[in-house]
């Protein structure tokens, strides 16, 4: 998932300023899996039928789905 919170050192501007990625243990990252299109087994997205879930912020479009996904491998 693309947190809107993540430096580019992977460190958090949010409420957990300046620890690193917690991610599953976030409450932002809770609130973006709430999606119509998430499939909580598997993090299946139906929307574009592909595995990970990048939440709402980053679905728009396949273009903002795959770029948020490459973000996220890049992590």
């Amino acid at each position: 998932m693309l947190c809107k919170f993540l430096t580019a050192d992977n460190l958090c501007t949010g409420k957990y300023n300046g620890f690193s990625c917690i991610r599953k243990q976030c409450s932002y990252y809770k609130e973006a899996q709430t999606c119509e299109f998430h499939e909580p087994t598997g993090d299946y997205c139906r929307k574009y039928s592909r595995f990970g879930c990048v939440g709402k912020g980053s679905c728009e479009s396949l273009s903002d789905y795959l770029s948020a996904v490459a973000e996220e491998e890049r992590a």
